[in-house]
């Protein structure tokens, strides 16, 4: 076991916040790449490959207690049955204790994919408060890079003045001539921020700037 799968999976089964390097835990859940691979339910510890079946996936959920993962012929194998990645419970255990305030103002980085159709959607992070998409700077571009950097430093001045710092990602769409940027928050903030975001939308002039309030 590497040093970073010692490190997240033990404050993970204790319910602690660490960062190492390309994986992440806020005591409730573990990440990998921003990509969630294991998290703390009420009737038990569930694990996902993600969707990669790679080796340091592996490597990351075999640290965990209860967890074992070997591959024969390309596919993984669960304690020993055919694991086909999905979620799946391992152990039945109560969750442990988190600390929810350093939970809360941790920088959480995860993000989620939203389906539009069937092969169509885009990437949104977890912590999003506000987004502007950006289709570049032709003549033709319906959302200019431009009015999305100046509309998202308009709306990141007005979390500022709300005490709320902020953090900007782009995220990758279906559509290779659009990506996506948002700002996100500290989990703490998320409720704050989108109040914040609700109401700047109303008295700004914006005509890419969105809401990402669930």
């Amino acid at each position: 076991m590497n040093k970073t799968t010692e490190q997240t999976c033990y404050a993970f089964e204790r319910g602690s916040v660490k960062r190492v390097g390309n994986t992440f835990t806020d005591g409730k859940r573990l990440y990998l790449f921003d990509n969630l691979i294991a998290e703390h339910r009420q009737d038990g510890l569930y694990i996902s490959n993600a969707g990669w079946q790679s080796k340091t996936t592996k490597e990351r959920l075999n640290g965990l207690t209860g967890v074992s993962i070997s591959q024969s012929k390309g596919k993984w194998y669960l304690n020993g049955k055919e694991w086909d990645g999905q979620w799946t419970r391992v152990n039945t255990n109560p969750p442990p204790a988190v600390d929810e305030k350093a939970a809360g103002e941790s920088w959480n980085y995860s993000k989620g994919w939203k389906s539009t159709d069937g092969w169509r959607g885009y990437e949104q992070p977890t912590y999003a408060v506000c987004g502007a998409n950006d289709t570049g700077m032709w003549d033709d571009s319906p959302c200019r890079s431009d009015v999305a950097e100046r509309e998202l430093k308009a709306a990141k001045a007005a979390l500022s003045k709300a005490g709320i710092p902020t953090k900007l990602m782009t995220c990758e769409t279906s559509n290779v001539f659009c990506v996506h940027h948002y700002l996100i928050v500290r989990p703490k903030d998320k409720q704050k921020a989108d109040e914040t975001i609700e109401a700047h939308l109303e008295t700004a002039d914006t005509s890419l700037l969105y809401s990402c309030k669930n």
